[in-house]
């Protein structure tokens, strides 16, 4: 059986707090036409959903992904926010049916959560909203629908779930039998197909999405607004995952990209799989504690408007840098001196959650050493590694939570796209737009 730690997955099974109050604000407006409202973009089940909560949606969307705010971006992504808006009405009507109740306590709550979460004072949400023009009636809706469907997922499917001791000794031993694999970090998007009809169609929204993602969207944002698994309301973090784990298509596939880029669309199980890969390490990097670098940062300003000569100073003096600091008890001094612009405390991090650029650059750099320069978009940044620890040899193992929780996870989702599919083909959509 699964210990009391696992059942926090079910309660925030769809995330609350993935609503950015800041990217919700950037592009939301009251405004509209009478004549948006009254025009009808679907009929799902009796109800409507009207163009104004599509193009309401479609602002929000656009704005919590860092999509561009371009009619042709919006164009494109116009049919599968009206999914999304779909099966959230759906969905709402399912709860209504099974009577899942949501108090205004839990709403409060809700509430509550997100202002902690975008750090503002308690009970200051509705001020916040309206003084950028949205109604906060715009955010208890989602809301609503957000805990109503967490409650029922909690309530129905998650009781028909048992996680044996002898499935968690299985997979532990199968990990501990592969230790020393080469391991993926990964986030992941899957888009479910519920009738052969919809195969191309789901396959044109997965290309659409990587299109997206490259050109600057925000993939977390994403998945949280599009992807049917149990991960996308984290995000779609996957975490870290042997190579023999990945079905033969994915290992491929995640094979021949580098960290921080996309695959193209997988066929599995139900749907299309779109997966971006975080970072890669050898299994003996797995076997070994994490290591912690201390840093100092040092920044060459330059401007949009700076000439190849002046960049090529820059570049000059970054180089040199080294020669007038012979260690880091000198890099205050040296970092006044040369005009950085950032700050000139230490820092410490882990080396394996760094930007794939800056721990590539500073992996292998001595104690007291600078890195190679680096262009970055305000300038030329060195740094130097002041401290290095860890990087000791262990036998890594997940918890027996950690492995409870994943395999909880893994059957969640299996559920709950068999749920919706059951949904929609019992339901009567007529899709106007």
């Amino acid at each position: 059986m699964i210990d009391g730690s696992t059942m926090n997955l079910c309660k925030t099974f769809v995330l609350i707090t993935s609503v950015s109050i800041f990217t919700l604000c950037a592009g939301q407006s009251a405004n509209s036409t009478t004549q948006s409202v009254q025009r009808i973009a679907a009929i799902v089940n009796d109800e409507l959903i009207t163009e104004y909560d599509l193009e309401a949606r479609l602002k929000f969307v656009v704005f919590s992904t860092r999509l561009p705010n371009k009619p042709e971006v919006r164009k494109r992504i116009r049919l599968q926010v009206l999914r999304s808006l779909i099966d959230e009405k759906l969905r709402l009507q399912e709860t209504r049916r099974r009577n899942i109740a949501v108090s205004k306590r839990e709403i409060k709550r809700a509430k509550h959560v997100i202002e902690r979460q975008n750090r503002l004072p308690k009970n200051t949400l509705g001020q916040f909203l309206g003084a950028r023009n949205i109604p906060v009636e715009t955010l208890e809706a989602r809301l609503r629908a957000t805990v109503a469907w967490t409650k029922l997922v909690r309530k129905r499917l998650r009781p028909r779930i048992t996680i044996g001791e002898d499935e968690i000794d299985e997979v532990i031993d199968r990990i501990r039998s592969r230790q020393g694999e080469t391991e993926f970090n990964l986030n992941e998007i899957l888009l479910s197909i519920d009738h052969p009809t919809e195969e191309a169609s789901v396959y044109k929204m997965a290309l659409r999405i990587i299109r997206q993602v490259r050109v600057g969207a925000d993939f977390s944002a994403i998945a949280r607004q599009f992807s049917q698994s149990a991960t996308g309301a984290a995000g779609g973090k996957v975490g870290w995952i042997q190579e023999s784990e990945l079905s033969s298509v994915a290992r491929k596939a995640v094979s021949k990209i580098k960290p921080g880029e996309l695959t193209t669309p997988i066929r599995a199980v139900g749907g299309y799989r779109i997966l971006m890969l975080k970072d890669v390490r050898k299994g003996e990097e797995a076997l070994r504690t994490p290591v912690i670098v201390g840093l100092r940062e040092i920044l060459l300003p330059l401007h949009n408007s700076s000439t190849a000569s002046e960049i090529k100073a820059k570049l000059d003096l970054a180089n040199n840098i080294d020669k007038k600091i012979k260690s880091c008890a000198e890099f205050n001094v040296v970092a006044d001196m040369v005009g950085s612009i950032k700050s000139t405390k230490l820092a410490r991090y882990r080396l394996d959650q760094l930007n794939p650029r800056i721990r590539s650059a500073v992996k292998t750099v001595s104690l007291g050493k600078f890195s190679r320069p680096m262009r970055m978009p305000n300038g030329i940044m060195v740094i130097m590694v002041c401290e290095r620890k860890g990087g000791h040899k262990k036998q890594k193992l997940p918890s027996r939570t950690a492995v409870s929780e994943r395999l909880l996870r893994d059957r969640l989702t299996l559920m709950i796209r068999r749920y919706m599919r059951d949904i929609r083909l019992s339901a009567v959509i007529d899709i106007r737009v």
